[in-house]
Parts: C-alpha cells; structure tokens; sequence
C-alpha cells in the first residue's frame, strides 16, 4: 500500500499526541494539501508545467477521489499551481477531512470521539497503524542527515513541509532543524527534478510567505 503525498503530509501535519492538527499548520495545510495534489499530478502524468502554467495532458481517472476531484477542478489549466489554489480551494474547505477518511479507511488513522452523555464534543486523530508516517520521517531524516539522494516526490514533499512551516514537527532537535531548513531551501533546486517543477516550487514558497 502506497501513501499519496498529500497523505504523508497531512500525517505530519497531525499532532501525534494531541491528535489533532498542529497549530502551526492551521493557516497553510488547506494551500498545502492542494498544492501538493497538483504537483502529485504532474509525477502521474496528468498535468505539465510550462512557463510555470499547468498544462493538462490527462483527465484520465487516478483511482484516488481527492485527486480526481482536483484534476477536475483544474479545468483547463492554463494558470500557475499558486493561482489554481487561491481559485479552487474556496470549493474545497473540507480537503483535510476528506484526507483523513482516506487515511481512515486504509486503517492508518483512527478516529476517537470524546461524547458529553451521548452527543459527540470532540475529535481527535489517533495514529493506528504508524509504520507509515515512520518511514517518511525516516526517509526525509536520510535526505538531510547521511545525504540520501531525494526522489522528486521527496523533493515536494519536503518543499511543502517546509512551505506549511512544519519541519520542526520531524527534525526536532535544533541542530537537525537547522540542517533541514537549509535543505529544504536548497532541495527545489535539485537536478532530480526537471527546470520547470523547480520553477512552480519556487513559486509556490513565495506564495505560501502570504498565508
């Protein structure tokens, strides 16, 4: 079984221990998700980038609703990846539920509601199966650490930790935070991603200093 990215980056947006989203990704992990739909797009073929535009090349179905809901939403592209966020995500404020019931039905996450009587007052995220969200943190911690050679999704994925200003949440210690800040400014520049992906990361991190 195989996480989507905006998957991985919605596990490390979640407070392991006070299930529920970190703080510091309350006002970024909606253009986060988003953002990095489109960019997981693009690594399946379904959508290019030109000049930093989204070109469709596919409105093939993923297998996946959220990202075909996203492909959908595109349209005809034509727009840079920033652009498409503001426009589409009024029309998906429910993206972070819609991500934790597909991490629920893969039985990653576990839902817990705490009850007054009967009525349900509150929720939290429990990790149930958390062997995943490990070999994320233990993939990125190899990129920074002992220099592993990033694939492109790992290249976005880390560049949208980053943008939603959650690294921290994976490298904890202040020395291993430092390192990952210079990585994640210096990864989007990575020959392992092509020119125009490095453009729209580019834009994107601009685009994230807004929000």
């Amino acid at each position: 079984m195989k996480l989507s990215l905006a998957e991985g980056l919605m596990l490390i947006a979640l407070d392991d221990e006070e299930g529920r989203l970190l703080s510091a990704a309350e006002h970024s992990i909606d253009h986060g998700l988003l953002s990095i739909l489109i960019l997981e797009l693009s690594l399946i073929k379904r959508v290019g980038f030109e000049d930093n535009k989204i070109i469709v090349k596919d409105t093939t179905g993923t297998g996946n609703k959220v990202l075909d809901n996203v492909l959908k939403a595109i349209g005809g592209g034509g727009e840079s990846v920033s652009n498409t966020v503001k426009k589409i995500a009024p029309g998906f404020d429910g993206i972070q539920d819609e991500m934790i019931e597909l991490l629920v039905q893969r039985g990653i996450l576990k839902v817990e509601s705490t009850k007054l009587l009967w009525i349900p007052v509150s929720e939290r995220m429990d990790n149930a199966n958390y062997a995943f969200e490990q070999e994320i943190r233990d993939t990125l911690k190899a990129v920074v650490q002992k220099g592993q050679k990033p694939t492109p999704a790992i290249i976005i994925l880390m560049s949208m930790i980053s943008n939603c200003k959650i690294l921290e949440e994976v490298f904890k210690e202040k020395d291993e935070l430092i390192d990952a800040v210079k990585a994640a400014k210096d990864i989007t520049n990575s020959p392992v991603i092509d020119p125009e992906t490095q453009k729209v990361l580019s834009d994107l991190k601009t685009h994230f200093l807004t929000l």
